[in-house]
């Protein structure tokens, strides 16, 4: 099983987010722009006055040693209550936490990778995965890996930011699809066609009061080829999506607008820029099972964070090819 190594904490925002605590109790953000803020970061109300909902996120359900002790340490030194919940899309949430100790709580989760940034709010949520990625044996590629570059991609990502509605994103390592993308906004299941490893894209699925299942965007692309396909899909909702009516407003509502062949045909339109942006790459993976690394074209947004034509900021086994 992959075990999600990278580092998705950023110091220097949680600095800006204390300056904002600070300026909110010193009365000159007013709430409507501080709830905006908070959110971006994870950090939800809650009825009880003065406390807050801090949620993590938890790429694919995966946590290290350290980084279920850092957990531990938060609830234990921040939360008024003793109790961290497991949500059903594999985040950690920890209530009851004063406002002004939200950022002391996000270094302590800093130090072991952990961000809450997106976690809640318009954005593309925490990413999920089949529970048995990386060691069941019907799946025909580890997820996990994929769900490091996606999660990598779309974090702070300029096109993420305001979103019309939340993006929720799932990923499968064969067709039983137990991370169940016909629930989602977005689903991956993986799929083998005349030998080469690839997945199905499934989007426009979801419940709410209006429950639809998702449809196949594209029967199989090559591994190759996921971020294109996923970064068509959050910019199709971010043009066309419903900003006026959060009820109607998720991505779902797509495809009862367009109709299931407008969708796909907005879909391959915004396929385009995401390919012309990127390097064309061919996947490569060197190793076993167990050890692979991916080699994905690198998004614009992420330029700065390369040295030497790979990214620092990504640790073993997912690695850049070179800058753009």
């Amino acid at each position: 099983m992959s075990v999600n190594l990278n580092n998705l904490s950023e110091l220097e925002e949680i600095d800006r987010f204390e300056q904002a605590v600070q300026t909110y109790f010193n009365g000159h953000i007013d709430a409507d722009r501080f709830t905006s803020i908070r959110l971006q970061q994870g950090v939800y109300g809650q009825r009880q006055e003065g406390v807050n909902m801090l949620r993590t996120k938890v790429p694919g359900g995966r946590l290290t040693i350290g980084q279920l002790e850092a957990l531990a340490e938060v609830t234990e030194t921040y939360a008024q209550r003793d109790v961290a919940h497991i949500t059903t899309r594999q985040s950690i949430q920890i209530h009851y936490i004063p406002l002004e100790e939200i950022p002391s709580a996000m270094r302590r989760l800093a130090q072991a990778g952990l961000t809450s940034r997106e976690a809640c709010g318009n954005a593309v949520r925490n990413m999920t995965a089949c529970a048995l990625s990386g060691v069941c044996p019907r799946e025909h590629v580890d997820v996990g890996l994929h769900v490091d570059g996606a999660t990598q991609h779309f974090l702070r990502n300029p096109l993420n930011q305001q979103l019309p509605r939340k993006f929720k994103i799932s990923f499968s390592g064969c067709e039983a699809d137990c991370a169940q993308a016909l629930l989602h906004d977005a689903g991956i299941v993986a799929t083998v066609r005349d030998g080469q490893q690839g997945f199905t894209i499934k989007a426009g699925g979801g419940l709410g009061h209006k429950p639809r299942e998702s449809i196949v965007v594209e029967q199989f692309i090559p591994e190759s080829e996921l971020l294109f396909s996923l970064e068509a899909l959050v910019t199709l909702h971010n043009k066309y999506s419903d900003r006026t009516k959060r009820a109607k407003s998720r991505i779902k509502f797509l495809v009862e607008r367009f109709g299931e062949d407008g969708f796909l045909e907005n879909t391959a339109r915004n396929l385009r820029e995401p390919k012309r942006r990127w390097l064309n790459a061919p996947i490569q993976k060197e190793g076993g099972a167990s050890k692979s690394t991916v080699k994905y074209p690198v998004p614009a947004h992420r330029a700065s964070c390369l040295h030497s034509g790979s990214w620092d900021c990504l640790s073993s086994p997912l690695r850049c090819r070179s800058a753009i």
